[in-house]
Formats: C-alpha cells, sequence, structure tokens
C-alpha cells in the first residue's frame, strides 16, 4: 500500500520538457503505482520524450489553416518512421503494449466477437428458453 502513495515523476538525471507531461501521465496510468521500478520510470521518460516528439514532427507538417505542408511532411517521414519504431520498442519493454495488456490475438479476437455480438443488438434474455435468467420486473 506504501507504494500505491508515492510520487512518480520522471527521473531527476532525465532531460523533461513541458510537452512530455502530458504522454508522462498517460503511461504512468498504465500500470499500477507499485509496479513502476527505478528502471522503468527511466524507459517511461524515454517513452514521453519520443511519443512529444512524434507530435511535434506531426504539427510541423500542418499549416495555420490546418493544410498539409507536402515538402515538410516528405522531409519528415523518416524521423517520424524512427520515432514511431521507438515508441512501439520502449511500449513493449514496459510491457504497456497491445499484446501485454490484451493477451494472445486469438484471444483478443474471441472477445471481440462476443463483445460485438452483444452489442449487436443480441438480447440473451430473448434467447432464454429455460426461463433461467433473472429478468426486470414488468411495470403494470
Amino acid at each position: 500500500m506504501a507504494a500505491a502513495t508515492r510520487d512518480l515523476s520522471p527521473p531527476a538525471h532525465v532531460k523533461f520538457r513541458t510537452a512530455d507531461w502530458p504522454f508522462w501521465d498517460a503511461i504512468i496510468k498504465e500500470r499500477a503505482k507499485g509496479e513502476w521500478s527505478e528502471a522503468d520510470l527511466v524507459v517511461a521518460a524515454n517513452l514521453a520524450r519520443a511519443m512529444a516528439d512524434a507530435e511535434r514532427i506531426a504539427e510541423m507538417t500542418t499549416g495555420r489553416n490546418g493544410a498539409v505542408k507536402i515538402q515538410t511532411l516528405m522531409n519528415s517521414i523518416a524521423a517520424s518512421d524512427k520515432l514511431a519504431r521507438r515508441i512501439v520498442t520502449l511500449r513493449r519493454a514496459l510491457q504497456i503494449d497491445s499484446r501485454a495488456k490484451h493477451g494472445e490475438q486469438r484471444d483478443v479476437d474471441k472477445r471481440r466477437a462476443q463483445a460485438m455480438e452483444i452489442e449487436g443488438g443480441h438480447n440473451p434474455l430473448a434467447d432464454d428458453e429455460d426461463g433461467l435468467l433473472a429478468r426486470p420486473p414488468t411495470i403494470q
């Protein structure tokens, strides 16, 4: 319980910028506070910086009116690609990638199919032939 109350700030020896904070907060929320080691916090800080850098590059490719600056976009593709690979690698290192969070893809597919069936209007009460499912009371 003591670990749940500790402050999770970027390590002092890692250079941190104002634009990194929203990404830091999102990353830290991926796990319980007690699960973060000092080494994990360094990796998380690097991940936050990489995500902020990717956002900065995306902003540079868009003009004031929202139009894409084609030449800037073309010049930024290599940097964007490197940052995307770095982000994926760091998420895997922290075990906060999709596979670590949700399991193997075949299991995710089964859960997703079940959820889509439920969300798609399937009414389990309509298929209850033996009447064993609880039903809301009928108001008369």
